[in-house]
Formats: C-alpha cells, structure tokens, sequence
C-alpha cells in the first residue's frame, strides 16, 4: 500500500508533457494544425474571463473549458486572431473555418452534450452517437462517422451546426476529426 501511494505522489508531481498550456489555460489538442505565424503573443483565454490583448498580431490560447459563444465573442473583438492549440505540448495554429466549394455539404451537428450527428445535405435524417459520459466528444469517432459518410455521400465538405454552449475542446475535436477523417482533404465551416 506504502508503494501505491508513493507511485500516486511521483505521478502527481511530474509534468504532463503531452498538455500544451499558456498560463492556466490548457489547450484542446487537434492534428491538423500549422505554426504560429511569427510575432504573434499567445494570451490565455479563461471561462468567464476577457483576456488582455497586446497590441500587434494576437493568438487566442483558449482554454478547454471555454464555451462557444465566448470564443465566439472573443474572436469577433479581436482583429484576425490566430487560435492556439495543443499538438502535444507544442503551441499550434488552428484554423476554425475552411472556405467550402459551391454545392452541397455533409451536415454536421455538435452539441454541448457529448453529441454529434452526421447526415446528408437533402434529408433531416442523421447518424448520431453521444458519448457514455454525456459530456465530451471524440474526435476519433468523429474521424470514423464522417469518414464513413464522406464515402456513401461522395462529398468531403460538411457545415457543421454547434450549440452555444459547446466547449471550445469539443468544437475543436469535432473539426479536426472531420478534417482527418479521410485519405484526401475534407474542409468543414460553421453554419451561420
């Protein structure tokens, strides 16, 4: 018993080094991703919390509890900010929205309870899987659905619905799962 505790006390004091962190704000960790652009400052995003951004190029490290409509707010007011995440413990660009081709888009809906559906753009019907704890969703199963509705739809864009209340996290594993989902690019946007 002496050693468990022990292993628990060693575990609890090492660094996570697969986190990426600005401050307190711990990133969403994604895939697709680019590097900072040069020169720009990486400001924490807190819940709750308006950050203090520096004049010049600006990167939003937004924390994963942060819900959309202030990021959404928060990327409004700040002029063409760059958004931060995690690829391990690097600090990483991400780009929230792809600019889609004309003509029809997979329809993807996400949704601050764990889930996401998937459909094609002419029907209401759709695929939905919610996670077991209701509460975070999986990029890798986004990865497998939407892959699979690429495929059977022969369309590798998709305009994705989210709740207000969606983590940036899981808005952010839902767009980086669509976009690795397949073997040739798959561009996702937010319906508006």
């Amino acid at each position: 018993m002496r050693y468990l505790a022990l292993a628990i006390v060693v575990a609890a004091a090492c660094d996570n080094h697969h986190e990426a962190r600005v401050g307190p704000a711990l990133l969403p960790q994604a895939n697709l991703t680019a590097p900072l652009p040069p020169g720009t400052t990486p400001v924490a995003v807190m819940p709750g919390a308006a950050p203090t951004v520096a004049a010049g190029p600006t990167a939003l490290a937004i924390d994963v509890n942060v819900p959309w409509a202030q990021v959404a707010a928060q990327v409004r007011a700040t002029p063409a900010p760059t958004l931060v995440v995690g690829r391990y413990r690097h600090l990483r660009a991400f780009t929230l929205e792809d600019e889609l081709d004309a003509g029809p888009a997979v329809k993807i809906t996400a949704t601050a309870h764990g889930k996401f559906c998937v459909g094609p753009p002419d029907s209401d019907l759709a695929y939905c899987l919610e996670s077991g704890d209701r509460r975070h969703i999986s990029a890798a199963f986004v990865r497998e659905v939407i892959g699979k509705a690429a495929l059977e739809y022969d369309l590798y864009q998709g305009r994705v619905d989210i709740d207000d209340d969606i983590l940036w996290a899981d808005l952010v594993r839902t767009l980086d799962g669509a976009r690795t989902c397949c073997k040739r690019p798959f561009k996702v946007a937010l319906r508006r």
